[in-house]
């Protein structure tokens, strides 16, 4: 593969922080502000003075108590009722008197 020059290097790199930047601190924000579900989810987390920055680190208690019970919902799925057996096939299995 071969090496592109510096200048290319940097202005693709310039380019990739100039459409992060635009797509966090503007479309992300219209996003949020013209779809309601998502402005009703973000008006209760600004209400509940849930602080979402802090989901990254461990040493919260709420997040510890999140990923207990997202790993308990994934290892130990419900399976729903176990069928009934068919009255007929209960017959062929059963001893005839």
């Amino acid at each position: 593969m071969e090496n592109r020059s510096l200048p290319v290097r940097i202005a693709s790199f310039l380019i990739a922080v100039t459409i992060t930047w635009v797509v966090c601190f503007q479309l992300a924000p219209m996003l949020v502000e013209n779809v309601p579900a998502m402005k009703k989810m973000a008006d209760f987390v600004d209400e509940s003075g849930i602080e979402t920055g802090e989901f990254y680190y461990t040493d919260v208690e709420i997040v510890g108590h999140a990923d207990l019970n997202a790993r308990s919902s994934i290892e130990y799925l419900p399976h729903g009722p176990v069928p009934e057996k068919r009255k007929d096939a209960q017959e062929k299995t059963e001893p005839s008197q």
